[in-house]
């Protein structure tokens, strides 16, 4: 069987967090192929280090995986919601720029701001602009009396909500919902029947906001743990750095 091992490394240098997403492997290496690459990232300098199993045949589960201790911290779920006639709609508190190359700047200051504590969430830079630049429309910025609070992220082509955040001065007044609502509009307008997104179980404020505002889960798409090595030599290693 061919390993197949993902490690995000991108956030290390940014919050000091990996990840790990197991696609295929056998179950009986679990132990070995989790402290390897555990450890490999530890020398990257990475902090906290999160795993996920893709692998129906290979399934994480929490507690001790030999030298490394899983802690089940959230789940990623998919929830969809059609977009008939009898979707609620926004209120026009919120207006939308397009994304330009004049505004790009701007716009990614703001998107890892609005989505700086997100479970999961990847910090954006010049690669991740230039593909959403190549899109045009998919992105922009929201308004509430001409002043940018906050942005969108969609796929226009499968109708997926892939990102809408606020900046956190915004928070607090009812603009969450309304922002998911006009996303949800701009989804329609493109005619999408009904559309979808990703949210962490652990991101509570919004996984109740799509609850109450229609949103029903479709799937797990992955577990996430948080991955501990228990090693004595981990140990000797952390105290010696103390």
């Amino acid at each position: 069987m061919e390993i197949q091992v993902q490690r995000i490394t991108r956030e290390i240098p940014h919050r000091g967090i990996a990840y790990l997403i197991f696609q295929r492997y056998p179950a009986e290496e679990q132990n070995e192929l989790l402290l390897r690459e555990v450890r490999a990232l530890k020398d990257q300098g990475a902090r906290e280090i999160y795993v996920a199993s893709t692998d129906p045949e290979a399934p994480f589960a929490e507690g001790e995986s030999g030298q490394v201790r899983l802690t089940h911290v959230h789940d990623i779920l998919e929830m969809e919601r059609a977009l008939g006639e009898d979707r609620p709609c926004h209120g026009g508190r919120l207006q939308t720029v397009p994304l330009t190359e004049a505004l790009e700047e701007q716009w990614l200051a703001l998107y890892n701001e609005a989505f700086a504590a997100v479970p999961n969430a990847a910090t954006y830079g010049q690669e991740e602009l230039a593909e959403k630049l190549a899109d045009p429309g998919s992105c922009g910025f929201v308004l509430e009396d001409g002043m940018p609070l906050g942005i969108y992220e969609l796929d226009l082509r499968s109708g997926e909500i892939e990102g809408i955040g606020l900046k956190k001065a915004a928070r607090g007044r009812g603009l969450g919902r309304e922002l998911l609502l006009l996303a949800m509009y701009l989804l329609a307008e493109r005619g999408h029947d009904g559309c979808r997104l990703l949210v962490s179980t652990a991101n509570q404020a919004a996984y109740r906001l799509y609850q109450e505002t229609g949103f029903s889960t479709r799937q797990v798409r992955s577990r996430w743990f948080r991955a501990e090595t228990t090693g004595q030599k981990d140990r000797d290693a952390e105290e010696d750095g103390k």
